[in-house]
């Protein structure tokens, strides 16, 4: 895992360092943004950077995606990508606490002290809604889960994926075969669930700039 978190966090950084136009979104998020088992390039936030970019929206990409992350985890590496002077920052964080079942408490307190952080950096935010099934930790736990990502976007007014892996979920032919990770068919499917609120953020940006 430290091997995989190396890698993806040097990529992230040779990524803000590299020239290029239009304005940075970063992705913080876990292996479903690192792209587990993909070159980077196949993973979603580089999709989506070449949608937009044959879109004529050009845009620079910064994927701070680390497999196994929590939303705690996630929290503590906001300020070294904070640091990049991001436009935009989609967290796509929580997953792996829901899987756990660790506290929802916690979860929620991380993911609201990282809309928080990047707000008060001027950083605009698109939170990614995440689901779990009821699993070993119940239908009353998956249900609280879920109920968090619409709750913060509501509180702080920011736009919300409704959920990430929507339409890849349970799909044999858009997973690897541990039926948790999206292949690159399924990171396809990732980039257009995110990509309309990305564009609609985007257009905040080019707005405030003129």
């Amino acid at each position: 895992m430290k091997g995989r978190a190396a890698l993806v966090l040097s990529w992230l950084f040779a990524e803000a360092g590299c020239a290029g136009k239009g304005p940075l979104v970063a992705f913080l998020g876990d292996s479903l943004t690192s792209g587990w088992e993909l070159p980077a390039a196949q993973a979603y936030p580089a999709v989506l950077g070449r949608i937009l970019r044959e879109k004529n929206r050009p845009v620079r990409i910064l994927n701070a995606g680390v497999s196994a992350e929590t939303a705690t985890k996630g929290a503590r590496r906001l300020p070294a990508v904070l640091r990049q002077e991001p436009d935009v920052l989609v967290v796509a964080l929580g997953i792996n606490d829901g899987l756990r079942g660790l506290p929802l408490h916690d979860t929620e307190a991380a993911l609201r002290g990282i809309v928080e952080s990047a707000r008060a950096a001027g950083v605009r935010v698109l939170l990614v809604g995440m689901r779990i099934p009821p699993g070993p930790h119940g239908e009353a736990y998956a249900r609280r889960f879920g109920e968090i990502y619409p709750r913060l976007a509501a509180e702080y007014r920011v736009p919300l994926v409704p959920f990430l892996l929507d339409g890849v979920a349970g799909r044999a032919d858009l997973n690897y075969s541990d039926g948790l990770h999206p292949n690159a068919g399924g990171h396809a499917r990732l980039a257009e669930n995110v990509r309309p609120h990305l564009e609609l953020l985007l257009a905040e940006v080019e707005r405030a700039a003129r």
